[in-house]
């Protein structure tokens, strides 16, 4: 049963299941049959396999898994010991929250949490950096479901439930949407996208790294059900894995496209699909991870193609990717990167 504290949980979902339109049946996870159009074989952080089927709606919610999702607040005055946020719209109290220092927001994407070492590392890199609320989005709960589609459908419902948070803190602490940058991965991407359209106020900035295109680019879904250029005032993505585990087109107002967004990344190469994929996955948050410390720059060139990129015909309308990148910039722009950390080349074509 739904937890009966929230009517939002079942609203979001039934939200979601309205706009999808299954295209195909289930296919078996042992053949190859379909593969990367109904189904993929999915590694998690712990290098543990699972099959993400997306041909089909199950037709009941046996197996699914039901959860809260948690907001943890860190600052240069607590940054191991989080403080619990509640999306409270009046009454909301915090030892930490600093209205006058910008916010960055973390989420992960399936079957990960809050304590993904890749969410803790940017979390100590933004503050190593500057005084800011980091707040950490953890709906491990949900995205635990070994069911990939209603992990996806979870996330309208994980966007509101953000988008209430940054509401609360605007209305208890004067605190604006222009000092807000919401950051996710894969599904997680899609997350940051719901909350910044939930969102009473604009959201200055949303980053998608390598946003999940399952249920999202395929089948085609309107842009209120995925992360687009509309959710927020400057949208960038970063592609890493495009047609499989991420987006394949832009929807950003500024799309990076490392090693023309494919796998395989650099360094990411096997004859094991599902792992080479997981890593190229994985590489988005990577490359955004070291370039919050901006030792050296993830130079990009604005371009029509990756093509055109490595024939030297776009070699003078520049952005840097990641963190630092320019809110002003739009359109395309494509880059190499090293096979290993520290991955970033700088003007090194």
């Amino acid at each position: 049963m739904l937890f009966s504290y929230d009517n939002e949980y079942s609203q979001a979902l039934d939200e979601s299941q309205r706009l999808f339109n299954p295209h195909a049946g289930i296919r078996s996870a042992s053949s190859n049959d379909g593969y990367g159009t109904e189904w993929l074989s999915y590694y998690d952080e712990n290098g543990t396999e699972y099959t993400m089927n997306f041909s089909a709606l199950p037709d009941d919610s046996d197996g699914w898994i039901y959860g809260r999702v948690y907001f943890y607040l860190y600052t240069r005055n607590n940054p191991n010991d989080p403080e619990t946020l509640q999306p409270e719209t009046n009454g909301q109290k915090s030892q930490f929250f600093d209205p006058s220092r910008d916010t960055k927001a973390l989420t992960h994407g399936w079957l990960g949490s809050g304590n993904n070492l890749w969410i803790q590392i940017q979390k100590t890199y933004f503050l190593d950096g500057a005084d800011l609320n980091v707040i950490v989005v953890d709906w491990y709960e949900l995205a635990r479901n070994p069911n990939y589609v209603w992990a996806a459908l979870s996330t309208r419902y994980v966007g509101k439930r953000l988008a209430k948070l940054l509401d609360s803190l605007v209305d208890n602490f004067n605190t604006t949407g222009e000092q807000m940058h919401l950051i996710g991965h894969s599904l997680g991407a899609h997350v940051m996208g719901y909350a910044g359209m939930f969102f009473s106020k604009n959201v200055f900035r949303i980053t998608g790294l390598d946003p999940a295109r399952p249920l999202f680019e395929l089948p085609p879904m309107p842009d209120e059900y995925r992360l687009d250029g509309t959710d927020g005032t400057f949208v960038d993505i970063i592609h890493t894995d495009g047609g499989f585990y991420g987006y394949n087109e832009h929807h950003g107002q500024a799309d990076f496209y490392p090693n023309g967004g494919t796998s395989p990344q650099p360094g990411c190469e096997g004859e094991d699909r599902g792992h080479v994929d997981s890593c190229s996955h994985s590489r988005a948050y990577e490359f955004f991870g070291e370039s919050i410390q901006g030792c050296v720059p993830f130079t990009s060139y604005l371009c029509d193609s990756y093509q055109g990129f490595e024939n030297g015909e776009c070699q003078t309308n520049t952005s840097t990717m990641g963190a630092p990148a320019k809110h002003s910039v739009e359109g395309n722009y494509y880059l190499h990167t090293r096979n290993e950390s520290l991955y970033a080349m700088g003007d090194e074509f």
